[in-house]
């Protein structure tokens, strides 16, 4: 386990951190010096002034040009509306992106889907078998069984699971009973 940290370990790395911190700020104000200073001029004379090129002219290794912290956020954002509008292709993934695929559903991707023809299976069966011509028609529960429409065809289809659902309904879950031992006796 390592030692707590002492007085003057502490101390040194508070002056360091207000040191940086210092230059952080000089550094901001600076920039904030030559955004002001920029502001008042046009983009044609910062162009100029900063020996850039034009935008609209602007190749993919002359980019980097534009990204110093001194260039102007309005000349900025238009070198690179330019460069994307010149070269779509800089904006197509590569797909490598780490995050470029929807992981929202994980949880729910290992399962299986339910199967539609269970239920289709189970709908069927349902539906009385048709009588023959001289029985009398049952249409207290099925309004189309005496109207001559015939059930549709349930018959499984290859690769299907009809033989799991063919001995009939599923059995209800069982219930897990516990039993001791009397260890009085």
């Amino acid at each position: 386990m390592p030692a707590p940290p002492d007085f003057w370990s502490r101390r040194r790395r508070a002056v360091a951190e207000d040191a940086a911190r210092q230059d952080e700020a000089l550094a901001a104000a600076e920039t904030a010096r030559a955004q002001d200073a920029f502001a008042a001029k046009d983009d044609a004379e910062l162009l100029d002034l900063l020996g850039l090129p034009e935008p609209e002219s602007l190749t993919p290794a002359d980019a980097a040009a534009f990204m110093a912290r001194t260039i102007p956020v309005r000349l900025r954002r238009r070198a690179m509306r330019a460069l994307f509008h010149r070269f779509p292709e800089l904006s197509v993934p590569d797909g490598l992106l780490d995050y470029d695929d929807d992981y929202t559903d994980a949880g729910l991707a290992d399962r299986p889907e339910p199967r539609v023809w269970n239920a289709v299976q189970r709908i069927a069966r349902s539906i009385p078998e048709p009588q023959p011509e001289g029985a009398p028609a049952q249409t207290a529960h099925d309004p189309a069984a005496g109207a001559g429409i015939s059930p549709p065809d349930v018959s499984p289809a290859a690769g299907t699971d009809a033989d799991a659902d063919a001995d009939g309904p599923e059995p209800p879950p069982r219930r897990m009973v516990f039993r001791f031992e009397d260890t009085d006796r």
